[in-house]
């Protein structure tokens, strides 16, 4: 039965049984299921490693460090538009195994909390704010490039004769 209480049937459109739909859709789900919790360390090192090299530019050459802060806020807008991609293709599957599951159904819909796929949507508006930041910072930080105090010279002393 369906949620609208009416029999679902066992074959659908070009003779495909439906147990066959569902453990397809099921595998599908599974391998996205585990995607989606090893793209955020994907998206960490990259932008990690943009952030690393942004600040190890700064001393170097301002323009390169400004360069890269705003790649890795295009980056994180990016990232924005493919997890939000991803997550709708993990809802269909998601909803459609509801469908086929009925009353055995597992889910957290609807939640107060939101969802994976909205929490690394959101950290990574962050990090798009924190690129911007670090673009502006590079941007506003003075041209000139701090030299380190040099090392204090102790004078060579004579060698002291016994007379």
């Amino acid at each position: 039965m369906n949620e609208q209480g009416e029999p679902v049937p066992r074959v659908v459109e070009g003779g495909v049984k439906l147990s066959d739909i569902y453990r397809e859709q099921y595998a599908h789900f599974r391998s996205m299921n585990d995607i989606l919790y090893k793209i955020p360390p994907l998206f960490t090192v990259a932008l990690g490693g943009l952030w690393y090299f942004a600040t190890s530019q700064m001393r170097v050459d301002k323009a390169i460090a400004i360069g890269v802060f705003v790649f890795g806020a295009i980056l994180s807008l990016a990232f924005i538009n493919i997890i939000g991609r991803f997550g709708r293709a993990f809802n269909g599957y998601l909803d459609n195994l509801n469908k086929l599951d009925g009353d055995y159904k597992v889910t957290i819909k609807p939640s107060k909390l939101p969802s994976t796929v909205k929490t690394i949507q959101y950290l990574l508006w962050v990090g798009a704010a924190v690129s911007l930041v670090g673009a502006g910072y590079a941007a506003a930080s003075s041209s000139t490039i701090p030299q380190a105090p040099a090392n204090p010279t102790i004078p060579a002393m004579a060698p002291v004769c016994p007379q």
